[in-house]
């Protein structure tokens, strides 16, 4: 037995190796196996702490200034957003009836579906 470390460069290219090994499911596994970071700047304090609970109940994680996570009045804050493509979609499914924090939730949606890692054709 051997053990080899192995990268995947987009959701297509991680479900043709899932694939390959004689697996079913390899779309929904291949959208586990893609990590996309994001950075949003100047988000309020209170959305910041939302987002950042409902990441963290879905194994992923949100990096906020300790005034908007300690929801300190008019905290403005920058964020790390930390996830695969199958948790950045389960945020958005999640979050989809939510009025207030839906321009957070279509800038993430954009950024992941538009992202290379993601389009079938990562050249255009």
């Amino acid at each position: 037995m051997i053990a080899e470390k192995i990268q995947f460069e987009s959701v297509k290219s991680a479900s043709e190796a899932i694939d390959s090994v004689g697996s079913n499911n390899s779309e929904l596994m291949a959208s586990r196996a893609i990590h996309i970071n994001l950075i949003i700047r100047q988000a309020r304090g209170v959305d910041a702490k939302s987002l950042k609970k409902i990441y963290n109940e879905i194994g992923a994680e949100v990096a906020i200034s300790h005034q908007a996570y300690y929801e300190e009045k008019d905290a403005i804050t920058d964020m790390i957003i930390m996830g695969t493509v199958y948790q950045h979609r389960e945020a958005r499914r999640i979050l989809v009836e939510s009025k207030s924090l839906k321009p957070y939730v279509d800038a993430i949606s954009a950024a992941i579906e538009n992202s290379d890692e993601v389009r079938a054709d990562p050249k255009g």
